[in-house]
């Protein structure tokens, strides 16, 4: 008797392909069918309803925008965190490189002067030479109180 050589079962394996969700919302034992309520819904209150409403994300704009804040919120704590815990361990603060506030020399700060000042009319340099002469100031101030 060889058992291999033949089907050992005749008629289909579970009805994959036969199966409809429609069949269920028909049937009187539809309760015995998991996720009936969402795949075969039957009566009034699923009317113009979405019930699958709390497996979608929320993709408005004011909920996007909340999650970037509340995920640079959570960088920049961490980021303080992790400052403040290598200097308890001795090791100095952690510096990190952002451009915005790195300082920049009064080099750069005059050449950018300058080009602004070249567009504009007379006025307009008369008041950034103003603040430029100001600006001067300021710092010749800053450095005579450091010596």
């Amino acid at each position: 008797m060889d058992l291999v050589a033949g089907v050992r079962k005749e008629g289909s394996r579970g009805g994959r392909g036969e199966f409809k969700w429609e069949d269920v919302r028909d049937s009187q034992h539809r309760e015995n069918y998991l996720g009936h309520s969402l795949m075969a819904p039957v009566g009034r209150w699923q009317k113009n309803k979405d019930l699958n409403w709390y497996a979608k994300g929320d993709t408005s704009a004011a909920a996007l925008s909340a999650a970037e804040a509340r995920k640079e919120e959570i960088r920049r704590i961490k980021e303080a965190e992790e400052s403040a815990l290598s200097e308890a361990l001795g090791y100095g603060p952690t510096i990190r490189s952002n451009a915005n506030e790195t300082p920049i020399g009064r080099k750069e700060v005059e050449k950018a002067i300058k080009e602004t000042a070249e567009g504009d009319d007379e006025e307009g340099a008369k008041g950034v030479e103003r603040e430029v002469f100001a600006w001067k100031g300021a710092v010749e101030e800053l450095r005579e109180e450091k010596r």
